[in-house]
C-alpha cells in the first residue's frame, strides 16, 4: 500500500512540471476569451456603429466567432509543426502568437476614432488569436496525454480543460475587479483595455516551456523509428485524410457538445445573465466567477473518475442527462432569481463536467501517435468552428426571434444528442 502511494507520488512529481507549464500557458490563452465574453457588451458599443444594442452584441459575438472560424487553419498549421518538428515547438509558438495580439487589442482605437476600421482591426486580431488557439489547446491536450501513464490518461489530460476553465476564472475575476474600481464611463473609456494588456505576461510562460520542458517520450520514440521514412515529411496530411478519416469524424462528432456547450456556458452565459435576465454586469460576473471556480474543481474530480469507471460510460451518461435535463434547468434559471440562476448554471456545469473531463483522453486515444496532433487539432477545431463559433450568436438570435428565455436549452439538447449517438458507437481503446 505504501509502495503504491510512493509510486503515485513519484509519478505526480514527474508530471508536476509538465502540468504547471501546460496549465499556465493554456490558461493565459483562454483568459483572452473570458475577458472578451465579459466585455462583449462594451466591445459591441465601442467597435460597431450605434443603434440597436442587441445588434451590437451580435456583431461583437460575430467578431468573436471569426477567431473560432480561423482555428481549423491554425490546426493544420500547428498540427503539421507538432507532428513533424515537435510537440514543444508547436506549443511555444502558439503561446507567443496568442499573447502578443491579445495585448495589442488593448491599444486598438475604437469606432469613434477610425470608424469601420475599428471593427475590421478587431476581427483581424481575433483571427490571429484563433490561428494560435488552433494549435495551442490541442497541443496542450496531446502534450499531457502523451506524458501520462496508461492508467492515468484521463486523470492528467483533464488538466487541459482545467486550464481552459482557469483562464476563464482569471478573466472573470480581472473583469469583476475592473467593474468594482471603475464606474461605467471609466470602464468604457480605458478600464476594459487593462485586462487585455495584461496578457503580455504569456510570453514569459512561452520562454519557460521552451527552456525547461522536453517533448513526450512517446513522440521521441516515434521520431527515432521513422527518422528515415520519406512519407513522414511529405505525406502527413494525405495519410491522415486517406487512412484515418474515421478518426477525424469520431473526434469531430464527440466534440459537438464540447464546442456548443462550452461557449454557451462561458461566453454567452454572462451576457445572458446581464442583458436577458437583467442582473447587471457586477451580479452576472459574481455568478459566472463563482460557478467557474466550481467548474475547475469538478473537472479534476471527474477526470479521476473517468480512469476508474471508463471514459465512454461516464461521457454517455452525462450526454443523455444533458438531453433530458437542459430544458427544465433553463426554466429554473430563467425565473430571474439570483440563487436559482446560480444553482441552475452550476447544475448544467456539473453535467457538462462529467462529460468534458474525459474528452482530451478520449479524442487522443482515437488516433495513432504519428498523426495524433494534426488529427486531433484539425477535428477538434473544425468542431469548434462549426458548432461553437456561432453558438452565442445563435442563442441571442433565438431569444430575439422567439422571445423565450429558455430557448438556449435547445442548443444544449441538440449538441448532446449528436455526441451521445457518437459515443454509443465508439469502441473505447480503438484507434481509427
Amino acid at each position: 500500500m505504501n509502495k503504491s502511494r510512493s509510486n503515485a507520488a513519484s509519478e505526480f512529481e514527474k508530471m508536476k512540471k509538465v502540468i504547471i507549464s501546460c496549465v499556465a500557458g493554456s490558461a493565459l490563452e483562454w483568459y483572452d476569451f473570458a475577458i472578451y465574453g465579459c466585455f462583449a457588451v462594451t466591445i459591441g458599443k465601442l467597435f460597431f456603429p450605434s443603434g440597436d444594442d442587441f445588434q451590437q452584441i451580435i456583431a461583437s459575438f460575430g467578431a468573436f466567432a471569426s477567431g473560432l472560424i480561423a482555428r481549423p487553419i491554425g490546426a493544420v498549421m500547428f498540427g503539421y509543426i507538432g507532428d513533424i518538428l515537435g510537440r514543444k515547438k508547436a506549443l511555444v509558438i502558439s503561446i507567443y502568437m496568442m499573447a502578443i495580439p491579445t495585448a495589442a487589442m488593448g491599444f486598438l482605437p475604437t469606432y469613434e476614432y477610425i470608424g469601420m476600421w475599428a471593427g475590421i482591426a478587431l476581427t483581424v486580431i481575433r483571427i490571429l488569436q484563433g490561428l494560435a488557439l488552433g494549435g495551442g489547446f490541442t497541443g496542450t491536450i496531446v502534450f499531457l496525454y502523451e506524458h501520462s501513464a496508461e492508467d492515468k490518461k484521463a486523470t492528467y489530460s483533464c488538466w487541459a480543460p482545467f486550464s481552459l476553465v482557469s483562464g476563464f476564472v482569471l478573466g472573470s475575476m480581472v473583469a469583476m475587479f475592473m467593474s468594482f474600481i471603475c464606474n461605467e464611463n471609466q470602464l468604457e473609456t480605458w478600464g476594459w483595455r487593462i485586462p487585455f494588456i495584461i496578457s503580455a505576461l504569456g510570453t514569459f510562460v512561452a520562454e519557460y516551456v521552451k527552456n525547461k520542458l522536453d517533448d513526450p517520450q512517446e513522440f521521441l520514440d516515434l521520431q527515432k523509428q521513422e527518422a528515415a521514412a520519406p512519407t513522414k515529411k511529405h505525406g502527413l496530411l494525405k495519410n491522415l485524410f486517406k487512412n484515418h478519416w474515421k478518426g477525424l469524424v469520431m473526434v469531430t462528432l464527440t466534440d459537438v457538445l464540447t464546442a456548443c456547450g462550452y461557449f454557451l456556458l462561458s461566453v454567452f452565459f454572462i451576457t445572458y445573465l446581464e442583458t436577458v435576465l437583467d442582473f447587471g454586469k457586477q451580479t452576472a460576473l459574481i455568478i459566472q466567477t463563482i460557478n467557474m471556480v466550481f467548474f475547475a474543481i469538478l473537472l479534476i474530480l471527474c477526470g479521476k473518475a473517468a480512469d476508474k469507471f471508463g471514459k465512454r460510460r461516464q461521457m454517455l451518461v452525462a450526454t443523455v442527462a444533458m438531453v433530458l435535463l437542459a430544458y427544465p434547468i433553463f426554466v429554473f434559471i430563467s425565473s430571474g432569481v439570483f440563487w436559482k440562476a446560480m444553482l441552475g448554471q452550476l447544475a448544467v456545469i456539473f453535467i457538462f463536467s462529467v462529460y468534458y473531463a474525459p474528452i482530451p483522453a478520449a479524442i487522443c486515444s482515437m488516433l495513432p501517435t504519428k498523426v495524433r496532433l494534426a488529427g486531433v487539432s484539425i477535428a477538434h477545431n473544425f468542431a469548434m468552428a462549426a458548432f461553437g463559433a456561432f453558438a452565442s450568436s445563435w442563442a441571442m438570435q433565438l431569444i430575439k426571434i422567439t422571445g423565450s428565455k429558455t430557448i438556449p436549452s435547445l442548443l444544449f439538447v441538440i449538441a448532446a444528442a449528436i455526441t451521445a449517438g457518437t459515443l454509443y458507437v465508439w469502441r473505447e481503446g480503438e484507434e481509427y
